[in-house]
């Protein structure tokens, strides 16, 4: 795992030479730290790689590389894992579904059509998942008009989408 770090990234022989025991040492550990977390292999692997990256371009001097590279690490994926599900609601929305006249629309093309209120309505209650009242709060509306709103574009949608009204 080292080996495939040092190679792509270029760094001062000294640098890379000074920690590369200390750091071949402790990469399985991070590695195995991350999974009993909750990361999937390929996931650790990942970070920890790119924790390694770090830990070689740091110019500050790290005392304890295991623990250092297994916060830093942690920090990495946590992050990509909640990009990951801030960004799956969209996945669906990228399918596309025949249009009224038979040609092919995407969702996430006709909430691109709406006026810029009920774009963030929508975005913030079904992309988000913020409840009503967080909705309300963050873009600084009643929340009765995000419930209204929310009405009129869902409306809006499934005629555009050729979907019926009917519940």
């Amino acid at each position: 795992m080292l080996r495939a770090v040092t190679e792509k990234v270029s760094f001062p022989a000294t640098t890379a030479r000074i920690r590369e025991d200390d750091l071949a040492d402790a990469l399985p550990r991070a590695f195995r730290a991350l999974v009993a977390m909750g990361a999937r292999p390929d996931e650790a692997e990942d970070a920890v790689q790119e924790a390694a990256v770090r830990a070689l371009g740091s110019s500050k001097t790290i005392e304890r590389i295991d623990g250092w590279l297994f916060v830093v690490a942690l920090r990495v994926w946590r992050l990509r894992r909640m990009r990951e599900r801030l960004l799956r609601p969209l996945e669906w929305s990228r399918r596309s579904t025949p249009g009224p006249d038979g040609m092919s629309v995407t969702l996430l093309g006709e909430l691109t059509r709406l006026p810029l209120r009920q774009r963030q309505v929508m975005v913030a209650r079904y992309v988000l998942g913020l409840s009503q009242k967080e909705t309300a709060a963050a873009l600084r509306i009643a929340q009765g008009t995000v419930t209204a709103t929310q009405a009129q574009a869902t409306r809006r949608l499934r005629s555009r989408l050729g979907e019926n009204d009917e519940r």
